[in-house]
């Protein structure tokens, strides 16, 4: 099997307004064919205290699922290819139809359905020069007073400007992004900041670029797919938060030998 890739999967808080991540995907390939492992992460205990269960097709907090295919609570959120408008989408996302497969569109499209609080996100990795390179589609837009607007006027590798954001009521981590005339846009999303942050406290250069403008009938969450640039810092490792670490088996039951012992 090949190194995985791995997807999170995030869960929405809507009392507190923050994102939670609760689980990870992992695809590995190879000679010997596909396979996908899924389990839950410790930030999953923490989402349980807000309201969040364990899905249906995964109910068990402690059990690591695997499948020679993606499992289909995740390949139903993919548009199939028999859709009409499946090449369109794909060109939304930014995508090569040759080339995308579900987790590469799951990884770009979030897998989002209006009917649930349930997002995918891809964990980062290190690119071909071995910098930091990250692509997300911008949030917050219909939040923001004049920014579909402004955004109607971006332009496909404009540079976008970040800015932290220690006053935001629902995340006070959040990174703001504006255009060069100081519009503000929307905010990188939140599962990105704590990533964010460390490189910041390294003091390492970030470069966001609007890789992609989709005007409408795009809609607002799909409008901008943007491009995060950066210097990766030795030993850093993405998405290595405590929330992020799997959920660890409950202990085995004593046996009549332990009790024996005891």
């Amino acid at each position: 099997m090949t190194a995985g890739r791995t997807l999170f999967v995030t869960w929405y808080d809507s009392g507190h307004r923050s994102i939670i991540p609760v689980a990870r995907l992992v695809h590995h390939g190879g000679t010997d064919g596909d396979l996908y492992e899924f389990r839950y992460i410790r930030g999953a205990l923490e989402a349980m205290e807000r309201g969040f269960q364990p899905f249906i097709a995964f109910p068990d907090l402690y059990k690591v699922y695997r499948s020679p295919s993606l499992f289909p609570f995740f390949s139903n959120r993919v548009m199939p290819t028999t859709r009409p408008d499946y090449l369109a989408y794909l060109q939304v996302l930014g995508l090569d139809p040759a080339e995308a497969d579900s987790v590469e569109i799951l990884a770009r499209s979030g897998g989002r359905r209006e009917t649930d609080r349930i997002e995918v996100v891809p964990a980062p990795v290190q690119d071909e020069s071995g910098g930091y390179t990250t692509r997300f589609l911008l949030r917050g837009v219909r939040h923001i007073p004049g920014a579909e607007e402004r955004i109607a006027r971006l332009t496909s590798g404009e540079r976008l400007f970040w800015m932290l954001d220690p006053q935001n009521e629902s995340n006070p981590s959040a990174v703001a992004l504006r255009s060069a005339d100081k519009c503000l846009l929307g905010y990188i999303p939140d599962y990105l900041v704590t990533d964010i942050a460390k490189l910041v406290e390294r003091r390492v250069s970030m470069h966001v670029f609007a890789e992609r403008v989709n005007l409408p009938p795009a809609p607002l969450h799909h409008r901008v797919l943007c491009r995060l640039e950066a210097r990766w810092p030795d030993g850093f490792v993405p998405f290595q938060g405590e929330q992020f670490q799997p959920v660890s088996p409950l202990p085995a039951p004593p046996t009549q030998a332990d009790q024996a012992v005891q």
